[in-house]
């Protein structure tokens, strides 16, 4: 099913000629291998490996590291795409992509590029990026994990948790405390940290509800010794590098938002289109009129200000009420176009076999991960007030 809306009109003919080459390739290489990679747990290494080759993963990135030197809007069409083929690989690349090669790109040395950032853009290489831990996700700037002075190195111990990419990652970036008191944003730093450095344990992947073709585990740093040259960027600001990436990463939560809506659009379309209810079409209801004017309106609000947002942060503006309300709405969108999917399948819609239970499933993490609706909320209000007090 064709996704051309208004939104596109936000797009340049090259970038919506690479959104066709985009939604060639999942429908070839990644549409297929849903199924096994939600049983294996992860997606296979030839396939990050071929989405390197075609330019999908480092579209974004400048080219004197492989990337296609392209907009942030081409990364954003990739989540896009990804998610509505299978929001379990959308995550892995997020992480990979939207999150650490976008750090790494921006704070990275010279060293640490041609390192870390070159085998992402690659496909060769998977990341971490270790921020949740264990007593609690939304209070980052409270981290128990620490690091302090060695002589001229690091000692890290903590625990992290939820960590997307963990069983795969070849190396993580750990947000850690180095001084300051919690809930400062001052006094934090940011590590590379490489798989395999003693005293660096991942747990067993965790057996999840939801985008479970993306590894998840348990991160652990017991006496975890770094050098200064693995420090990203200036030692004690690493909080204010993760405050920054936030608006960027809601935003790409409503990417991946609207690729799932949209997947449960085009299900619902196509099966009721054929399916025959007392002599006639299920699309020919009103009731599954209903629900498809709903799921649309979803799909089209969700993608325009996705674009409109994706738009602003190319341009450098600050975007923090609106990524916030755009991950709002997209969530809960997505969350009921994947119910009413499973609505008009009805006893279809709730067999693992079938898409649909596993839309339903994927949808729910977003009103949870990058920050819970009730998070959201709680920043609209508070922008809200700010706005209106500087309004006055």
């Amino acid at each position: 099913m064709s996704t051309k809306s208004v939104a596109h009109s936000l797009l340049t003919d090259e970038e919506r000629a690479f959104q066709d080459v985009v939604q060639k390739f999942m429908d070839k290489h990644v549409r297929p291998i849903v199924a096994d990679m939600e049983r294996d747990g992860r997606p296979p290494a030839e396939l990050l490996k071929k989405m390197g080759e075609q330019g999908l993963l480092g579209s974004f990135a400048p080219e004197e590291y492989g990337g296609g030197g392209g907009s942030l809007m081409t990364r954003a069409i990739v989540a896009e795409e990804t998610a509505r083929a299978d929001a379990g690989l959308d995550a892995t690349l997020f992480v990979n992509m939207s999150l650490v090669a976008r750090h790494l790109i921006k704070r990275g040395t010279e060293a640490q590029k041609q390192r870390y950032l070159v085998p992402l853009i690659e496909g060769t290489a998977s990341a971490s990026i270790c921020l949740t831990e264990p007593h609690g996700g939304s209070d980052a700037l409270s981290p128990k994990t620490t690091a302090r002075r060695d002589g001229s190195d690091w000692i890290i111990d903590g625990s992290k948790t939820f960590i997307t990419n963990a069983p795969i990652a070849d190396h993580f970036l750990v947000f850690a405390r180095t001084s300051g008191e919690n809930r400062r944003a001052h006094g934090g730093t940011c590590f590379i940290v490489d798989a395999g450095t003693p005293g660096l344990t991942v747990g067993s992947p965790l057996k999840k509800m939801s985008l479970r073709s993306s590894p998840t585990a348990e991160v652990f740093f017991d006496s975890v010794r770094v050098s200064d040259d693995q420090i990203l960027g200036e030692a004690e600001k690493g909080f204010y590098y993760m405050l920054e990436g936030l608006d960027l990463e809601r935003v790409f939560e409503g990417a991946s938002n609207t690729g799932i809506a949209q997947a449960c659009l085009d299900l619902a379309v196509s099966y009721s289109s054929e399916r025959k209810v007392f002599g006639q079409a299920l699309s020919e209801y009103q009731l599954t009129q209903d629900k498809i004017a709903r799921m649309a309106t979803g799909v089209e609000m969700s993608r325009v200000m996705f674009y409109h947002l994706i738009r602003a942060l190319e341009r450098g503006e600050e975007v923090t009420r609106a990524a916030s309300i755009l991950k709002l709405y997209s969530s809960e969108a997505a969350v009921e176009a994947s119910r009413e999917v499973v609505q008009v399948l009805g006893g279809y819609g709730l067999m693992e076999e079938y898409p649909a239970a596993r839309l339903y499933r994927d949808a729910k993490h977003h009103e949870i991960g990058a920050g819970t609706s009730e998070i959201q909320k709680i920043i609209i209000a508070r922008e809200t007030y700010k706005d209106a007090a500087k309004s006055r």
